[in-house]
């Protein structure tokens, strides 16, 4: 049985992203959100303690309970009905985790990326990028408005596809697109937790400041091709050719 309808589908090709609610069980969702707190520097019953806490990523993507969201879940199945059966690379999530600030005074996010580009600080070995094709975000805690929630902007996978069409993936300094595209109007994804974000690899993104009373307890996959290598450096001018569960 598809998990993803003809409109999912539709959907995600227009704006680059796709929201879905009914995916993940209460216990995928439980065992997670418990090895998470397990790792935290803060106490659980006590909000108070949440402002500031840390780490940022308290436990390993490889944890079974992490790495479960997607790969014990339906959640991998939908991905490969976007880019075609059998294509994708199996991957778990990492936690990527914003903490509330206690403030108020709340601003969108100020400018997106793309991931996989190289900056002094993200791991990323200078003059590569890391191409992927569908990106997963999991809440495994509810996020409401103003909560650091992961941030879209739609429609700017299809701005990326026509502008590498005639430019140098390495042409975007460390993933900024501030000054390549003209964005639309953000998105902040909300949502209770279960809910999954699944979204194209150059759909431009970010996060935003938590001033809301939850940690943003968010796991982040991003899963590539098998054959990846073969095509990382095509630029097809149908953006969807590698994307057989779509096209």
């Amino acid at each position: 049985m598809p998990y993803l309808s003809a409109e999912d589908k539709q959907s995600f090709k227009e704006n680059g992203y796709l929201i879905r609610h009914d995916l993940l069980n209460h216990e995928h969702i439980q065992a997670a959100s418990d090895a998470i707190w397990a790792g935290l520097d803060a106490d659980r019953t006590d909000p108070a303690t949440w402002i500031g806490a840390g780490p940022r990523v308290p436990v390993p993507g490889s944890h079974a309970a992490i790495r479960g969201t997607v790969m014990d879940s339906p959640v991998f199945a939908a991905a490969e009905e976007l880019v075609g059966k059998d294509r994708l690379n199996p991957g778990g999530p990492g936690p990527h985790l914003v903490f509330p600030t206690g403030e108020h005074d709340w601003a969108p996010a100020s400018g997106g990326h793309l991931d996989g580009y190289y900056t002094p600080t993200n791991g990323v070995p200078e003059g590569t990028v890391g191409l992927f094709h569908v990106g997963v975000t999991i809440y495994v805690e509810d996020i409401e408005p103003r909560g650091g929630g992961f941030t879209v902007w739609p429609g700017s996978h299809r701005q990326a596809a026509n502008y590498f069409r005639d430019h140098s993936f390495l042409s975007i300094n460390g993933g900024s697109s501030r000054d390549v595209f003209d964005l639309p109007e953000q998105v902040e994804v909300t949502g209770p937790a279960g809910t999954v974000c699944f979204w194209h690899g150059q759909t431009v993104h970010s996060g935003s400041k938590n001033c809301a009373r939850n940690i943003r307890m968010a796991l982040i996959a991003r899963l590539a091709r098998k054959d990846l290598n073969d095509i990382r450096f095509e630029t097809p001018d149908d953006m969807w050719t590698y994307w057989e569960g779509i096209q």
